[in-house]
């Protein structure tokens, strides 16, 4: 269905003013798709960590805003040139439950063409962008609809994936396939993997390791609470940083070699410069959690130089690792307890007892639906 041009949909979002202030619900409009933007009546969206870090001022973001960006949700309308083809090559109509992008990319910058579009010059991020005083410009999850534009990559869902299963596919899921991509785990010999934080970012990424044959994965997490979830999603192992059997078992593991590869996706530099600590001969570490002001690490660079190791970071992601995230949720990852990370579901009205219920629930995704 193209939207008429006159047509408008009502329904409700949620403007974020400003760490310390009070969330404000109020009614809204949302006009039929224009050009090439598709039209969606959102159904689910996460309360990511990151939209914590900017509720609670630890990153800032021009306000007013529409926070979230892990969303998903239903095709409503077509504008009369957007393109009615997914990112797998199949057709998408109206009704059709998709995830896209966090963001929309011009395809013709440097940037794009040198396979970094999430860095588009001329990039627009879902859930990050000034809106209106009145919100008329929404482009976050905390609403009833949203209007994806063009250079967004949108991907049609298997119905047998669950609504709070693939709500995450695009940030926390798709972020780990881009970490994992990009450490280019070995096949022969099988790698040593240590991932920092047991999160929703952690946890898939040590899934998505053990699924592409890494030998072992250790998952390194504060909060002991959470180790046993850990094990659940194929850890061999779990500790706290400061417990001295971690080294003890990763040298077991490795000969004394150390790993082959740390993940940092706790968003911690004190687990950065434990994962240098770890690296062995030709190992590297990935840094992808600390996507806020952070304190800056020591790096030894003789150390790194005759250890041939690399330090690398990965920032979201590319539409590929989109597409490779949900056919792992379809394939590998159907069967791991992504339940057990749901805290529970509420309705736009309640967004501040959303937040205030994933402040107090580290780990797990509270979601809204409008």
């Amino acid at each position: 269905m193209t939207g008429s041009p006159s047509s408008t949909y009502a329904g409700k979002l949620v403007l974020f003013h400003g760490p310390g202030k009070a969330l404000e619900c109020r009614s809204a409009q949302w006009k039929a798709p224009q050009g090439a933007e598709i039209l969606v009546k959102i159904t689910h969206t996460a309360i990511c960590r990151s939209d914590l870090h900017t509720h609670c001022g630890h990153r800032s973001v021009p306000t007013p805003t529409v926070l979230g960006h892990e969303i998903m949700g239903r095709v409503v309308a077509f504008g009369p040139s957007a393109s009615r083809m997914d990112l797998r090559g199949e057709p998408l109509e109206p009704g059709d439950r998709i995830t896209w992008s966090i963001y929309a990319h011009c395809g013709d910058c440097f940037h794009c063409h040198s396979g970094w579009p999430q860095k588009c010059t001329d990039l627009f991020k879902y859930g990050h962008e000034p809106v209106s005083s009145d919100g008329s410009d929404s482009s976050g999850g905390m609403a009833s609809y949203i209007q994806l534009r063009p250079g967004t990559s949108v991907l049609k869902l298997d119905p047998k994936i669950p609504d709070h299963h693939a709500v995450t596919l695009n940030c926390a899921m798709a972020t780990a396939e881009a970490v994992v991509r990009r450490a280019a785990l070995s096949k022969e010999p099988a790698p040593l993997v240590v991932v920092m934080g047991g999160g929703y970012a952690g946890l898939s990424t040590a899934a998505m390791c053990k699924a592409q044959g890494a030998r072992a994965v250790m998952v390194v997490e504060t909060q002991t609470a959470l180790h046993s979830r850990c094990l659940d999603f194929g850890a061999d192992a779990v500790f706290q940083p400061e417990e001295d059997a971690l080294k003890t078992w990763v040298m077991n593991q490795s000969a004394g070699r150390g790993a082959d590869h740390v993940m940092e996706m706790a968003g911690s530099s004190a687990a950065a410069e434990l994962g240098l600590e770890l690296l062995a001969t030709g190992g590297g570490l990935m840094l992808a959690g600390t996507v806020f002001p952070s304190p800056s690490i020591p790096v030894d660079p003789e150390r790194m130089v005759r250890g041939c190791q690399t330090i690398a970071g990965m920032h979201n992601y590319a539409p590929q690792d989109l597409l490779a995230a949900t056919r792992f949720l379809e394939e590998e990852g159907r069967n791991l307890p992504w339940d057990a990370l749901h805290g529970g579901t509420m309705c736009l009205d309640q967004s501040q007892e959303a937040f205030d219920e994933a402040q107090r629930s580290p780990g797990k995704r509270w979601i809204l639906t409008p």
